[in-house]
This record gives C-alpha cells, sequence and structure tokens, in this order.
C-alpha cells in the first residue's frame, strides 16, 4: 500500500472519530431545570361583619339582676353593654352571643341599649328594654290544711320562655329564693309561666300548719311576693 493511500485511511479514521465525539453528547452534562412552583395567591380574609340581630328579655324588673342575652355577629372580648347608659356587668362572650346582667334603674319604661366592640363600633337598640312592673297575689288568707288556694301574677310581655321561663312558686315565709330543692325551686309546689304575661292557678295548700306566701321569680330571684297565707292548725 502506497504512503498516500495510507495517510487518506488514517485521516479519514480521525474525522470519523471526531464526528463521532461531536454527535453524542452525555445527558448527565446537560441537568433539566424543574420550574419552580408559583405559590396559589392566598384567599382574603372577609372581616366579620358588627350586627346586633336579638335581646331577650326585652323587659324586666326595676330591681335588676335580670339574665339578659344579645345575639349578632363579630362581638369582641371587651365588648360591652349598656342599658339606659348604665355599662351592665358581662358574664360571657362569643363571636355571636354576649351574656349579661341588668342593674338596678330608678324608673319603669323603656330605655335604649347600647353593644359597643373594643374599636368602637356600636349598635343602639332604641327602647331595646323595658323596665316594668311585675304583681302576684294569693289567697285566702286563713286556709285549711289541704284546701284550695288561689295564685294570679301579671308581668310584661318579652319574657321569653328559655328554659322554662319565669315561675311562681309557694314557699314558707322566711325562706330564701333558693332553698336547694332538687327541682330548682320551691319544694312545696311551683309552675313554669314559659313568656305567660297573666294567669291564674288553683293550688292545694301544705299540709303542714305555717305562713307562706306565694312569689313570681325572674330567673332566680323573687320580682315580687304576693300577703302571707296561713294554713291552720
Amino acid at each position: 500500500m502506497s504512503c498516500h493511500s495510507l495517510t487518506r485511511i488514517v485521516v479519514i479514521g480521525l474525522l470519523a472519530v471526531a464526528g463521532m465525539g461531536l454527535g453524542c453528547s452525555d445527558s448527565s452534562s446537560s441537568p433539566m431545570h424543574t420550574p419552580t412552583p408559583v405559590p396559589p395567591p392566598p384567599t382574603p380574609v372577609v372581616p366579620t361583619v358588627f350586627t346586633v340581630r336579638l335581646m331577650s328579655p326585652t323587659s324586666g324588673p326595676t330591681v335588676g339582676g335580670d339574665y339578659i342575652r344579645v345575639t349578632g355577629t363579630g362581638f369582641r372580648s371587651g365588648v360591652t353593654v349598656s342599658i339606659d347608659g348604665v355599662i351592665v356587668p358581662v358574664t360571657r362572650v362569643t363571636d355571636t352571643t354576649i351574656d349579661a346582667r341588668t342593674v338596678a334603674h330608678a324608673a319603669l319604661g323603656a330605655v335604649d341599649v347600647a353593644v359597643m366592640n373594643p374599636d368602637g363600633q356600636t349598635v343602639t337598640l332604641t327602647g331595646g328594654y323595658t323596665f316594668a312592673e311585675f304583681f302576684i297575689s294569693g289567697g285566702p288568707s286563713l286556709v285549711a290544711p289541704s284546701g284550695e288556694m288561689t295564685v294570679s301574677w301579671v308581668m310584661p310581655p318579652g319574657r321569653g320562655c328559655g328554659g322554662g321561663g319565669d315561675w311562681i312558686a309557694l314557699y314558707r315565709i322566711g325562706d330564701p329564693d333558693n332553698t336547694g330543692a332538687s327541682n330548682g325551686h320551691s319544694d312545696i309546689w311551683y309552675d313554669h309561666l314559659c313568656g305567660a304575661v297573666s294567669g291564674t292557678r288553683k293550688v292545694k295548700a301544705p299540709t303542714e300548719p305555717g305562713a307562706y306566701e306565694f312569689r313570681l321569680l325572674a330567673g332566680d330571684f323573687s320580682v315580687a311576693r304576693s300577703g302571707t297565707i296561713t294554713v291552720s292548725e
């Protein structure tokens, strides 16, 4: 073979090897780039609207101590309730409920109720609560053991029926409103009123002689009492 032919073969071989090197690539030398995920936009926070929808009861005694509940939305810790301009004790607060108790009020009649969040937002219920009279009577003033007695009562509307509502009961003179009776009332006789503004009941007198009275109770305390009824010997 001539030197020229050998030279051509060597050159062609070198070109072929170079072509193979140029035509092949190592995939590992060209890493793939994973796109960075784009986080979703944050969910907008919709502020809770501050509203007052309902107050119950809407009437109560001037002696105060009445349990009231305000319902609505957007209530915050530190919310205040004012009745006729006087801040009353708040016992419990949630986003939708405020429990409070009234304080003594000098006069009868309807007054405004204002609910104010700590940031100053205020809702006023014009004439939202009425201080009113509660009345109860019973007789006769002298009755035989197990004889028939009559009790009548009158109270304002708007008292509601939560837990049975207000109630009337027969007590021994001198006993506290909370006698410790298992029924939560008097251990002699009682009846729930469930919002009834007036009525009359027939009641059998106790068998044990002594001095008794009927009481009209709003929640857990008496707001009116009858005259003394004596059960004879």
